[in-house]
């Protein structure tokens, strides 16, 4: 079952990919085929960005289309121009009363959860180094960051670097190492810097705001944040701990 999801969720990043234009009509009219006649998809049901650039919302058994469709609830898609004592302002001019607002979007990325790092009283700007794999950073020893993905289960990645931080561990261990840290080889050094992620993959706002703060990946794919579970469940277990873009302190 779980290779048949994983699978599904691949077939599915690959449409987006390939044709996106295709998947989204196929996508907006599956929605219109739940909500009554007339009622304005365009406006309020279709995103201005790509499928699967932002996370798409499974709907178990339709039960919101009902809820719209019987007057139960209803989904409004505009810009918010202001709050006053009795509901939301819209930028379209019109306005929506409501007695509780709970925000769910427009929120600040805590990258690395603004702790302040030092290494031997230096402190680390996150936004100068270069991620290994989406986990580790250059200049930063003994440091690992478990991120998942976006597309697929978070958990999967988590595992993934999980059974990689262990192992890496033990080579520490057994190499008699006291601290790693992955380093730019000489022919790193030239390459092209890239935000955090492929933006033309995966953009919600949240992360778009604050790829300024966050880690940068290059060109190679050892230096690259990937979002593919495929490609990582098989090069991740294959990493060599003793490849020269790891440098070990004694």
């Amino acid at each position: 079952m779980r290779r048949k999801v994983v699978r599904d969720r691949a077939d599915l990043l690959e449409r987006a990919q390939a044709a996106p234009d295709k998947l989204k009509k196929l996508l907006i009219d599956g929605v219109k085929a739940c909500l009554p006649e007339g009622f304005d998809v365009d406006r309020h049901f279709t995103p201005p960005y790509k499928p699967m650039q932002q996370r798409v919302a499974f709907v178990p058994d339709g039960d919101l289309f009902k809820a719209v469709a019987s007057g139960k609830a209803s989904v409004v898609t505009d810009q918010i121009a202001a709050f006053d004592e009795t509901g939301i302002q819209l930028g379209s001019g019109s306005r929506i009363d409501c007695d509780v607002v709970i925000t769910a979007t427009g929120f600040e990325m805590s990258g690395m959860g603004e702790i302040p790092f030092r290494v031997d009283g230096r402190h680390i700007d996150f936004a100068q180094t270069v991620t290994y794999r989406g986990t580790m950073f250059t200049g930063v020893p003994n440091m690992a960051w478990i991120y998942g993905y976006g597309h697929y289960s978070w958990t999967l990645r988590a595992d993934l670097i999980g059974e990689f931080v262990c192992r890496l561990l033990r080579h520490l261990e057994a190499r008699g190492a006291k601290s790693v840290a992955p380093t730019l080889r000489p022919d790193d050094h030239d390459m092209p810097l890239r935000p955090w992620v492929d933006t033309e993959y995966l953009n919600p706002g949240y992360l778009l705001r604050s790829l300024d703060r966050l880690p940068r990946s290059g060109d190679k794919p050892e230096w690259q944040h990937s979002q593919d579970y495929l490609y990582e469940s098989k090069a991740i277990p294959a990493i060599d701990l003793d490849d020269p873009i790891f440098s070990y302190s004694y």
